[in-house]
């Protein structure tokens, strides 16, 4: 009996790192936007594709991309989303629970756009200074480099 349990501690010892990364939250899932033609855009999962853990500058991933697509607990503005815009020329969509914010560069101006549901006030009252944020990065970034 005694050995039994010593045998099923040891087990749950062995297993208990395994356990913790399996419950490990997903900080979020990418992937890419690829327009196919008029009438149809597809959505491309990128498995370890990440803004928020990436390092700029950003490249494209392999393949046409029309828009980065994020999927995480909640919509807010990581400090590198802008880079999508910056580094890869296309915007970033982010969803969650049903909802849809796209960043994006307007009128010459960086805005989060809602084009499905609402954020909550918390949400709201951080969009201000992530925008700021990010338009001040923006302002630090060298020119890109045009191609012939």
């Amino acid at each position: 009996m005694i050995r039994s349990l010593a045998m099923a501690c040891a087990l749950v010892c062995l297993s208990a790192p395994a356990l913790a990364q399996q419950q490990q939250p997903v900080v979020e899932s990418c992937g890419v936007f690829q327009i196919t033609d008029a009438e149809h855009v597809s959505y491309i999962p990128i498995p370890g594709f990440s803004i928020l853990l990436g390092t700029p500058p950003f490249s494209a991933p392999p393949g046409s991309v029309h828009a980065v697509v994020c999927d995480r607990t909640s919509i807010f503005l990581g400090p590198n989303d802008h880079r999508v815009i910056t580094d890869i020329g296309v915007p970033l969509f982010i969803r969650s629970g049903g909802r849809i914010a796209v960043l994006e560069i307007a009128d010459r101006q960086l805005r989060l756009r809602f084009t499905q549901g609402q954020p909550t006030p918390q949400e709201q009252a951080a969009i201000g200074p992530a925008i700021e944020g990010a338009l001040a990065d923006i302002d630090r970034l060298p020119p890109r480099q045009s191609t012939p």
